[in-house]
C-alpha cells in the first residue's frame, strides 16, 4: 500500500519549534490572524486548505514561518515562474531530500529591505514554504527544513 502524506492539522503539533536555534530563548508558536493579499503564496496556500505557522521570539522579530499545503492540480508548478521572477532559483539543500527546491538567492535577499531566507519545496506530494529571519545561507537551513518535512502526517 502507498503511504500518503498531508500537512499538519495544528501548528502546535509540528516539529518546527524544537528545530529553532537554542539561542532563541523562550521561542514559541505565535498565533497569527492571516490576511494575505490576493495572488500571494500565502493566499494560495490557505485557499488550498493549507496551514501557515509562525514560531520564534515575537518581541525580537526573530523566528520562522512555515506553510504546508497538498500539491493538488499542479499548485507548486503554477508558482515557479513567479518565484524565479522574485529571485528564487532551483537548487539542492545540504542534507535535505525533496523532489524540487527553490531557494531565494543571496542577491535577491540583499535587495530586500527585510532579511528573510526563504525556500519552496515539493516533498511527498506537498508544497512546503519555509522562511526564517535567522538563516543567512542555505547550509544553515537544513535542521529547520527537515523539521518542516518531518511535520507531514502519514
Amino acid at each position: 500500500s502507498t503511504i500518503s502524506y498531508k500537512p499538519p492539522l495544528d501548528c502546535n503539533e509540528t516539529n518546527v519549534l524544537s528545530a529553532l536555534p537554542s539561542e532563541l530563548t523562550n521561542a514559541m508558536y505565535i498565533p497569527m490572524q492571516w490576511q494575505p493579499a490576493d495572488g500571494t503564496d500565502l493566499k494560495v496556500i490557505l485557499d488550498g486548505g493549507g496551514i501557515a505557522c509562525t514560531y520564534g521570539v515575537q518581541q525580537a522579530e526573530i523566528g520562522a514561518t512555515v506553510s504546508w499545503v497538498e500539491d493538488t492540480n499542479g499548485l507548486f508548478d503554477s508558482r515557479i515562474a513567479g518565484w524565479k521572477g522574485q529571485g528564487f532559483e532551483e537548487t539542492s539543500l545540504p542534507g535535505v531530500t525533496a523532489d524540487r527546491i527553490f531557494v531565494i538567492t543571496a542577491a535577491a535577499m540583499n535587495a530586500r529591505e527585510i532579511h528573510s531566507w526563504s525556500a519552496n519545496l515539493l516533498v511527498k506530494g506537498n508544497w512546503i514554504q519555509v522562511s526564517a529571519s535567522y538563516v543567512y545561507k542555505n547550509s544553515e537551513a537544513t535542521h529547520l527544513v527537515n523539521a518542516a518535512i518531518s511535520s507531514l502526517r502519514s
